[in-house]
């Protein structure tokens, strides 16, 4: 029996992107101005990022604010 490729959870995308950039958690947790314990969870789950994170994110990192519009759509 062949095997079916499962889709990509939501907010792959996101995760990859930031992970691709070098974000990890102290460096998450700087850029929103919140605890390194806080950004790594932040990180794990991109879904639960608000618009202001993704703001702040765009604003004190690399990475281009396109990027990010690209990675949270579905």
């Amino acid at each position: 029996m062949p095997k079916l490729k499962t889709p990509d959870p939501p907010f792959i995308a996101m995760r990859r992107l930031l992970l691709g950039y070098g974000m990890n958690g102290p460096l998450m947790g700087q850029a929103l101005g919140v605890t390194d314990k806080t950004g790594k969870r932040r990180l794990d789950h991109p879904e639960e990022l608000t618009l202001d994170d993704l703001k702040k994110l765009s604003r004190h990192t690399d990475i281009p604010a396109d990027e990010i519009r690209a990675a949270i759509r579905f």
